[in-house]
């Protein structure tokens, strides 16, 4: 099971599919290989095609959805952190240090997949569809790409733009544990320092917007000065080349103590890790009609929100709906009903007409009716009591 999917049972379907035309079922390596095969087929390509089109059937399932979709004040952003096919021990600690930087907002995958984002960066896609990030760390080593770390960023669980780049000289945060005793507060909002000549080239720009996207952490309206706990500084140093291209990254926490002046504390920085030396390679840049949809924000706002029919919204900040409901027949309406409350219909009877006072009532010559009843019997109705109930009884009659 790689990346969460499934894959046993597609190289299995393989591997049938071998047997079937006479071919001998692959073992070992051949097997290693088949499976390569499927990997890269457009099997994840359709399981996510697969998940957009899936619908809730639960509660559940549409709470989670209805949390996914845009919102005008967006959730924090959320970053995987994913280990390549091939990693050494410096792009497991630059990993490990950039999941605590981003901590609780953020997700570590510590198992490897065979993935390559410049060749099809489809099954990160998948990942950030299934867990809702819209950032991503991939890092990787090989021979020819030593200690190389990829930060990019998704738009509509899509891939919108990546950066590759090779890491030189690292310090993890183990090595200044002893150095800043104590360090910063988890969920703190770290402060974001950009120096050197960032506006200069497009490359350094996109770089700049994306470190911003990766570590600003929540919006905030406003924070209080004795809030900001850390600080993460990056450094441009350009070149001629594009490839030789450096950013210095350096993370310090800053402690606030007692000045001389007393109007404002002494601010001390001290420095906590990681401290990468990064050096730019490759770059995938986003199109100008995917950068401009990207880049779209409504005009809309909390207090203004888009109008929507029969919806209206108070001064106090709460909804009122208008709801049209078409008459209703209380007759119709299907409710658990009693025996004893069934109405019987009404027989259309005449009126008695109006009796004369002087006149005598009118008694019944014969007050016993006989009926047909079963053989040697006569079945009589015979009007016994006083309220009108008529009894049936049954009289022997000799035939």
């Amino acid at each position: 099971r790689v990346l969460g999917f499934p894959w046993v049972p597609c190289v299995r379907a393989a591997c049938v599919q071998h047997h079937r035309y006479g071919e001998r079922q692959p073992r070992g390596r051949q097997r290693k290989r088949l499976f390569e095969q499927v990997l890269c087929q457009s099997h994840i390509t359709g399981m996510a095609v697969g998940l957009e089109a899936k619908r809730a059937k639960t509660a559940r399932g549409r709470r989670i959805l209805a949390k996914r979709e845009p919102k005008l004040i967006e959730n924090p952003r959320t970053a995987l952190i994913v280990r390549g096919q091939r990693t050494s021990a410096i792009v497991n600690s630059v990993l490990t240090d950039l999941y605590m930087l981003k901590k609780p907002y953020s997700i570590h995958f510590k198992r490897h997949n065979a993935v390559h984002p410049f060749e099809d960066v489809t099954p990160l896609e998948f990942l950030a569809q299934k867990n809702d990030a819209s950032l991503f760390a991939f890092g990787t080593h090989s021979k020819k790409r030593p200690n190389h770390l990829v930060l990019g960023r998704m738009f509509d669980h899509h891939l919108l733009d990546m950066f590759e780049l090779a890491i030189q000289q690292v310090k993890t945060m183990h090595e200044f544990a002893k150095a800043a005793p104590g360090g910063a507060s988890i969920e703190s909002k770290p402060c974001v320092l950009f120096q050197g000549e960032w506006d200069n080239f497009s490359t350094l720009r996109s770089l700049r917007s994306l470190l911003l996207d990766f570590f600003h952490g929540q919006v905030v309206s406003a924070i209080s000065p004795i809030g900001i706990e850390r600080i993460v500084s990056f450094t441009a140093v350009p070149s001629s080349r594009d490839n030789e291209t450096r950013v210095l990254m350096r993370h310090y926490v800053v402690k606030l103590k007692k000045s001389a002046e007393g109007t404002s504390p002494y601010t001390e920085l001290t420095e906590i890790g990681p401290s990468l030396d990064l050096q730019v390679r490759r770059v995938q840049q986003p199109s100008d009609d995917l950068l401009k949809s990207a880049m779209f924000h409504r005009s809309v706002t909390p207090s203004q929100p888009k109008k929507t029919k029969n919806v209206s919204h108070s001064r106090v900040g709460g909804r009122q709906g208008r709801i049209h409901v078409p008459k209703q027949d209380l007759r119709e309406v299907a409710l658990a009903r009693m025996k004893g409350l069934k109405q019987t219909p009404l027989k259309d009877t005449p009126m008695p007409a109006a009796a004369d006072a002087t006149a005598q009532p009118s008694i019944d010559p014969s007050p016993i009716r006989p009926k047909a009843g079963r053989r040697g019997e006569a079945v009589v109705e015979r009007d016994d009591s006083s309220d009108g109930h008529h009894k049936k009884r049954s009289k022997k009659v000799a035939t």
